[in-house]
């Protein structure tokens, strides 16, 4: 007999979760209308014209994406042990993880360029192709490995990689 107490699904009720759901949708949503803000503002104010704000702008591209994504987990309010949940779970939990790397990748790729920049005098706008495909590839090469093991599902209230394999935790 398996120890209830081991699993992270079962230490929330239906209440708790769906209240940590709305909380983080909610989130996202603000996170997803400031980004487009912002990039609405940028390109208003034609910014884009410069390799910096643009990097900027993809990178608000991505942390929006990622506000979208945890919006999407109000498709999950209320539903919970069902094959939607599982299937809008997992997608999900595909969609913020990719945004989260896809985020690091474009600090990454930003810091580097102000870095030579500022220190070698050097404007690398040759590379903006490297930084935009590397971005949303790399992030692709990572996150289908969960796919394989099955490992996207329910963890605690939302989805993400799932933190036991006993089966009477799903």
């Amino acid at each position: 007999m398996m120890n209830e107490s081991n699993c992270s699904n079962n230490s929330f009720s239906s209440s708790e979760r769906n209240r940590i759901l709305v909380a983080v949708a909610g989130n996202g949503a603000c996170s997803l209308l400031f980004c487009t803000l912002a990039v609405v503002i940028l390109i208003a104010l034609r910014l884009y014209k410069h390799l910096v704000y643009r990097l900027a702008m993809y990178q608000m591209f991505g942390a929006g994406l990622e506000g979208l994504s945890n919006c999407l987990l109000l498709m999950l309010y209320g539903y919970h042990n069902t094959l939607y949940y599982r299937v809008s779970c997992k997608f999900t939990a595909f969609l913020t993880e990719y945004c989260n790397l896809v985020n690091i990748m474009f600090t990454g790729w930003l810091t580097f360029h102000l870095f030579c920049y500022i220190i070698f005098f050097k404007n690398f706008k040759r590379l903006e192709w490297l930084y935009i495909t590397s971005s949303f590839v790399v992030p692709l090469l990572f996150n289908w490995i969960p796919f394989i093991h099955n490992n996207y599902d329910i963890s605690g209230p939302f989805c993400f990689i799932r933190t036991s394999r006993e089966v009477g935790c799903e």
